[in-house]
């Protein structure tokens, strides 16, 4: 697989210059709208759409918050449907994170196919809507990234040839509910269609429009109500007398028990161990999910919110599922804290809290320069020797890519998340 940008991240680390002028070239401009184009360091071009002022009607507070969710816009595509796109499945991931199977026929996307794209390859067959077949697109949201407001979706495609990836990215300015709208794509020729300047005017008037529609369609104020409401962030205090503790098994060993909670049967209790051994800290995701497990209502927890990590003591979880469990929770969790007294000796207990602010653990500047080390790699020349002499080794079908990604686990249907 080639070396790509697979995260928002990704795309700002290989191009530091991603969102500005410099490094560009300059197509077209029209009325506030800029077409340029540029090298990309993984091969292939890049083109880029800057669309200023654009106005969104009822842009929410939290501009970070303006592109939707995968997963939230392909639960409701029926009730807020993007023109041009049929949404034929999707596999969820992560919240934030999921890969959506769609067939797309937007007008937009026709013209830059015929004036930017392979026409021999695969870019006129994935983009035309054939009812039977479908494309796979991964996507990631990220919120707040580069700079606070802004909000943006990494795509990439899946299970192809000759795969694709693309950015969209929304920044707000200073004039309330306007907004500039970069969309950047990169096609597999490093070359740019000149020949076709006539018509970059034309696109870019048909980005415009393409952009508000989608940005002010019918149903979108409230969709991007649901997603702020989507999931709930869990968060624990600390705690200083050893690991909490969850409802102890029968037949398992147990640290304490309790009479108070003889009537809910949660007398035992026994003490919380991490299940992964080579990190065996505290994470809240792992202990909600075995606590409400043990309470009999099993639900899935996460410890990553739009392609960010959360802190240990957090989590999150699909608001539906926590409303389901949230009153056995409520009643099972004081006695915890009274287990824990019990079992630990001093006034003090863990604490929880829901609805709560996200806090990120800080992502490692080398991380984001990951990317940068492997094309770096795989443009280097291997040396091998060969008696006196040394030669370049050529070898065709080296692969570079990313580390492995975790496998798809759940599906997400119109009913919620289901294990496969």
């Amino acid at each position: 697989m080639e070396v790509r940008p697979e995260s928002v991240e990704d795309w700002c680390s290989l191009m530091p210059n991603l969102l500005e002028a410099d490094g560009w070239h300059l197509a077209c401009s029209v009325a506030n709208s800029q077409l340029m184009h540029g090298s990309c360091p993984w091969g292939g071009r890049l083109i880029k759409f800057q669309l200023r002022d654009i106005r969104v009607k009822n842009a929410p507070q939290n501009a970070g918050t303006l592109i939707i969710r995968p997963e939230v816009r392909s639960l409701q595509q029926r009730n807020c449907s993007i023109n041009g796109i049929n949404i034929k499945s999707w596999d969820f991931i992560a919240p934030g994170e999921a890969i959506v199977h769609a067939s797309v026929s937007c007008s937009i996307v026709r013209l830059c196919s015929v004036l930017f794209g392979d026409l021999a390859a695969q870019v006129m067959t994935c983009f035309y809507d054939d009812r039977a077949t479908s494309v796979a697109w991964h996507q990631m949201v990220r919120r707040n990234f580069p700079t606070d407001g802004d909000s943006a979706c990494a795509f990439w495609m899946e299970d192809a040839e000759q795969p694709y990836e693309y950015l969209i990215l929304t920044r707000p300015q200073e004039e309330k509910e306007m907004f500039t709208v970069f969309v950047i794509a990169r096609v597999y020729e490093d070359r740019f269609a000149n020949w076709a300047s006539r018509h970059f005017a034309l696109v870019l008037r048909q980005a415009r429009r393409t952009a508000e529609s989608c940005l002010n369609r019918p149903g979108v104020v409230e969709l991007r109500r649901a997603d702020e409401r989507f999931y709930v962030v869990l968060s624990m205090q600390s705690f200083k007398r050893g690991m909490p503790l969850v409802p102890a098994l029968p037949g398992e060993h147990c640290v304490t028990d309790i009479d108070a909670g003889q009537p809910l049967g949660l007398r035992r209790w026994t003490r919380f161990e991490p299940d992964d051994l080579e990190n065996p800290k505290f994470q809240l995701s792992q202990y909600i999910g075995l606590f409400v497990e043990r309470l009999g209502f099993p639900i899935e927890t996460f410890d990553t919110l739009d392609g960010q990590t959360l802190v240990p003591y957090q989590c999150v979880v699909r608001r539906d599922a926590w409303e389901a469990v949230r009153q056995r929770f409520n009643e099972a969790y004081p006695l915890q804290k009274t287990a824990y007294r019990h079992a630990n000796g001093g006034s003090g207990a863990p604490g929880m809290h829901e609805d709560v602010m996200a806090r990120f653990v800080p992502v490692a500047p080398k991380a984001w320069n990951m990317l940068e080390e492997q094309l770096a790699a795989a443009r280097e020349p291997k040396l091998v020797v060969r008696k006196t002499f040394l030669e370049m080794q050529e070898d065709e079908h080296a692969e570079v890519g990313r580390p492995a990604r975790r496998p798809k686990t759940l599906t997400l249907g119109r009913a919620g998340f289901r294990a496969h």
